[in-house]
């Protein structure tokens, strides 16, 4: 994206939410330059990736059924699920399903998965749109950038008071994605954000209470931020300006903060979607870095896991209500810090099969779990968010210990995954759902989203189905 364009888009913007929505109004996939469309097809291949791989998870289907019979009936079709719904609906289901076994990606800054809300909602409407595949580039970008740009302002405030961001800030994503197919100009534009605002909702309450809530998240997000693109779009409501700054407003009423944050830029800079994560694990983010520094140890030891005594991991505040999870469940499992780093050390990888039920039961990687050790590190500590660290400590029974210090996990913006290994992971997902060859048409569609006339080509292929 140039300067020019952001030049333009600041110039006689008077508040945080209008400098937002003007340049999310003015995003135009012809004036992106090779990178920003890189990151965005990156982005997309990986959320539809996601979407695939959660389509047959019981939140999923179970979701799926009782839409149908509240009767959430259409013509979109659901990446996945084989079937059709309303736009509200598909939208829901898609990013229910990308949520659903954490390969979504994500904003460490915002703590924030930008992606599994912004995506569906914005291919949903672009399908009932029939908008242009460079559409659907411009509304992800536009998307991207005012709810990681806002996540950032939020977070660790909105942590600290219980409130998760991916609900919270992805409803103004989708709301804004659908915005711009709509091609809101700027005032309904930050109207739309203003109205999405109002359905903003989500707490951590699963963290202690259990349940699998969190995998709906993001499907209120896109579901209803699609509702407030629209409603403002045919003029049946009106949002509020000045949302995010307003007395009574976003920042105020989850961050409890006065006013958009000195020093945090509001423009300008990288675009957001170049400046996210892509999850080389299915399992929190949160654990990723130590993962990486536990197999880097092994491998550059060649450690077998019996001779680890006890295995030490210094993490940052925000990823403690991880370490005392249990892994009861598939979905817990995944978030649970000593099951996890348990798996790794026992299998030396961590896969979607590491949190099945035989994984769960393996009397290795359990007896492995008493080794784990989380702490605050205060290093570590100190970089987060900045940086995503962690270290990891081995102390073997021959007495040695070894240790390892992770500034950014793999996967994230200075340290990221390539096209090949993008690619890989979505084939990976859609294994039993797309043959080969149409994993290589809707790769080469989604490569070159921005010569695509319609999205709908692309959308139907993906979700086996016919215009």
């Amino acid at each position: 994206m140039d300067g020019t364009q952001q030049a333009t888009l600041d110039a006689g913007a008077t508040t945080p939410t209008a400098a937002l929505a003007a340049f999310a109004a003015s995003t135009d996939a012809a004036r992106f330059d090779a990178e920003t469309r890189r990151h965005a097809a990156r982005h997309i291949i990986d959320t539809i990736g996601a979407i695939a791989a959660g389509r047959t998870q019981p939140t999923v289907t179970g979701a799926a059924g009782l839409l149908a019979e509240l009767g959430g009936t259409g013509v979109v079709p659901v990446i996945g699920l084989g079937r059709t719904a309303d736009p509200l609906s598909a939208a829901y289901l898609m990013a229910v399903s990308a949520h659903a076994i954490e390969l979504d990606d994500g904003n460490r800054e915002g703590s924030f998965h930008p992606g599994t809300g912004i995506v569906p909602a914005a291919a949903a409407a672009a399908w009932h749109l029939d908008a242009s595949g460079a559409d659907m580039l411009a509304a992800v970008v536009a998307g991207y950038e005012v709810s990681v740009r806002v996540a950032r302002a939020l977070h660790p405030h909105t942590t600290k008071r219980g409130f998760q961001n991916t609900p919270v800030v992805g409803v103004l994503g989708a709301a804004t994605a659908v915005g711009r197919l709509l091609r809101l100009g700027a005032a309904r534009m930050e109207q739309a954000i203003g109205a999405a605002a109002s359905s903003s909702s989500g707490i951590f309450a699963y963290l202690t209470g259990g349940g699998t809530v969190k995998k709906f998240h993001p499907g209120h997000a896109a579901r209803e931020g699609l509702l407030a693109a629209m409603m403002v779009g045919r003029g049946v409501i009106e949002g509020p300006r000045g949302v995010m700054e307003t007395k009574a407003g976003l920042l105020q009423a989850f961050g409890g903060i006065a006013g958009w944050p000195a020093g945090l830029p509001v423009t300008g800079g990288a675009p957001m979607i170049t400046q996210c994560y892509l999850k080389p694990y299915p399992c929190c983010r949160h654990i990723h870095p130590a993962i990486d520094a536990l197999l880097g140890l092994m491998q550059e030891h060649g450690i077998n896991p019996d001779d680890v005594a006890q295995l030490d991991v210094g993490t940052y505040e925000v990823a403690m209500p991880h370490v005392t999870l249990p892994w009861d469940d598939f979905v817990l499992a995944q978030l649970s810090f000593p099951y996890v780093m348990a798996a790794a050390l026992r299998t030396g990888r961590i896969e979607l099969d590491s949190f099945a039920d035989a994984a769960r039961a393996n009397p290795a990687i359990l007896a492995d779990t008493s080794k784990v050790r989380v702490t605050v590190d205060p290093e570590v500590q100190a970089n987060y968010p900045k940086n995503g660290p962690a270290r990891v400590t081995l102390t073997l029974r021959d007495g040695r210990t070894l240790s390892r210090y992770v500034a950014e996990p793999s996967g994230a913006a200075a340290n990221p995954m390539n096209d090949a290994a993008v690619e890989a992971k979505m084939r990976m997902t859609m294994q039993g759902w797309l043959d080969t060859s149409a994993q290589d048409k809707a790769l080469a569609a989604l490569w070159a989203l921005d010569r695509l006339p319609r999205w709908r080509s692309v959308h139907n292929l993906l979700a086996k189905s016919t215009d």
